[in-house]
């Protein structure tokens, strides 16, 4: 599970990784970089769907850029 969240009022976001999250960041990571590329990440595709707690908003799009 990947899941990123913006807390509200604040310039922060938090990501959210369970160990299979990781595996996965990591190959996407790995990816962008061999093919010197970008990747979208998009909820109910690669982001969690589950809903934020009070406080906090899911961010629905994240594009992860490899600069060379």
């Amino acid at each position: 599970m990947i899941k990123a969240e913006l807390v509200t009022g604040n310039e922060g976001i938090e990501i959210l990784l369970d160990s299979s999250g990781i595996d996965e960041l990591i190959d996407y990571l790995k990816s962008i970089r061999e093919e010197n590329d970008h990747m979208h990440l998009i909820v109910g595709n690669e982001l969690s769907e589950e809903p934020s707690e009070e406080g906090y908003a899911t961010i629905k799009h994240i594009k992860l850029i490899y600069i060379d």
